[in-house]
């Protein structure tokens, strides 16, 4: 049995005003300490939806072109992208996922540095990936709730990243 083609590519949110405010100080103040240590860096993904992470579960699972699990998470509001408490920022090059271990290790350092949790130290290594080092691993329950209730912007107060 052979599986489906994937569907065309959901846009991707790049935009770093998404985020938290404390979250864009700290992404903008990475990628210009990545400059200043000779890396390349861009921000590929900020806010994600619901459509976004849908189209990015399905690799490894439903689809095969190559790229294996792209996210063990199916549903946004249980990863930080859907609340605006995430980044992942890779190589600004034809093969950004490629990065050399001193552009990922240099990444790591600074997202460290500036309050953020850095996916590079996970089981599952997910080495563009950070978040607020303030939240918990994954949203909540309670999270989820409030979110869907007063706004991201609350989670963004609970967890003092405003």
């Amino acid at each position: 049995m052979s599986l489906p083609k994937p569907p065309a590519e959901v846009p991707v949110i790049s935009r770093v005003n998404a985020l938290a405010p404390k979250m864009q100080d700290a992404v903008l103040a990475i990628v210009k300490e990545m400059a200043d240590a000779g890396h390349n860096a861009k921000v590929f993904e900020t806010l994600r939806t619901e459509e976004r992470q849908a189209f990015l579960y399905g690799f490894g699972r439903k689809y095969d072109d190559g790229r294996g699990t792209v996210t063990k998470v199916e549903d946004a509001w249980k990863g930080w992208h859907r609340f605006g408490l995430a980044v992942d920022i890779v190589e600004d090059d034809k093969t950004p996922w490629s990065a050399s271990q001193s552009f990922w290790q240099t990444l790591g350092k600074l997202a460290e540095k500036h309050n953020l949790t850095w996916g590079g130290r996970w089981k599952f290594l997910d080495l563009p990936h950070s978040h607020w080092a303030g939240a918990p691993t994954s949203p909540t329950a309670l999270d989820r709730a409030l979110a869907k209730e007063s706004g991201i912007e609350a989670v963004w107060q609970k967890y003092g990243a405003v």
